[in-house]
């Protein structure tokens, strides 16, 4: 966590990464692929699919706390308690709240995502907003969310589920590669396509694949909202894309829209109840220690060539722009 947390801390002060949704054609497109309206926001959506005031709330993986700030003005949520690993952006949320006047309806606190130490049936929402593929503890904090939250609570997710940063490597990355070189150069911001994972962040994609499989386990989905970056979040975030071509940046949407998976989406769900959620608390607890076991002998008795591989995300370079 200590790696990760100052990765946090310098980023938060000196940004090195680049997002893909920041111009107004691909947050148009997201918006549509969320709500079918490409003006209506993500939580304008949440607000209409899910009207309700949460008077507890708790966000985890918060940042410099932009979405709490939103959905206690929003009123969606009465009170909220949020932390992140990074002191830095606590500090900074805690300013902004201050700035705001939101001081006596947000609580920021510094905690790590994979220690997690959170009362139980205490909030009637839990928020995290491209947190959870940060997470290498997904069993144990999904346990703790599972038992932080009401029995009639929800559980909203904005997050990146696509491959986990294991798949990725000079193979499975040379079909993007090759449709990034058909890019005119002054648009590309390098020569070559690098890896889609933040090198210098130990945490990104930690188990971003295994995000659906593990959040099953402990909760019932009411709404899935996949909105892309299969192929816009592999290629964008390497383009000058406020300079591109309007055609050329609508090219890019229709392939990402044809693709296979969504690298990314809103999930909104509830906990599992009765037997079903001491079921899932079993699971949380015990699948990590078999699979643990299971490396272990891997890593021992079988040959590298024998071992598996992620394919997780082979199927989306079918469908690349040819721009």
């Amino acid at each position: 966590m200590a790696d990760a947390a100052s990765f946090w801390d310098r980023e938060v002060r000196e940004p090195v990464h680049t997002g893909w949704m920041t111009i107004e054609p691909i947050r148009f497109y997201i918006n549509e692929r969320i709500s079918g309206d490409r003006h209506l926001w993500p939580l304008d959506w949440f607000q209409k699919r899910f009207p309700r005031r949460f008077d507890r709330a708790l966000s985890i993986g918060c940042g410099t706390g932009a979405l709490e700030r939103d959905l206690v003005r929003r009123d969606i949520a009465g009170r909220i308690d949020a932390f992140d690993g990074s002191a830095a952006s606590i500090a900074i949320a805690r300013r902004f709240a201050s700035d705001d006047g939101l001081l006596d309806r947000v609580r920021y606190f510094v905690a790590d995502f994979n220690r997690p130490a959170l009362p139980q049936r205490q909030y009637d929402a839990v928020f995290m907003h491209q947190s959870l593929h940060h997470v290498e503890k997904l069993e144990k904090l999904l346990m703790a969310v599972l038992g932080t939250l009401k029995p009639e609570g929800l559980l909203y997710l904005d997050e990146y589920i696509g491959p986990s940063r294991t798949f990725w490597n000079d193979v499975t990355v040379a079909p993007y590669r090759s449709s990034y070189r058909r890019i005119p150069r002054p648009l590309r911001r390098s020569d070559e396509l690098p890896m889609p994972i933040q090198p210098d962040d130990p945490t990104e994609a930690f188990r971003s694949g295994e995000i659906v499989e593990q959040l099953a386990i402990g909760f019932r989905t009411e709404d899935f909202r996949g909105y892309g970056g299969a192929i816009l979040s592999v290629i964008g975030a390497y383009l000058h894309l406020s300079a591109m071509p309007g055609d050329a940046v609508e090219e890019l949407i229709v392939s990402d829209r044809a693709a296979s998976r969504d690298f990314y989406a809103i999930i909104v769900a509830r906990p599992k109840r009765g037997s079903a959620r001491a079921i899932a608390r079993f699971r949380y607890f015990i699948e990590p220690k078999i699979k643990r076991i299971g490396r272990v002998f891997r890593s021992v008795l079988l040959p590298r060539r024998m071992r598996p591989r992620d394919t997780s995300a082979a199927s989306t370079t079918r469908d690349l722009p040819k721009t």
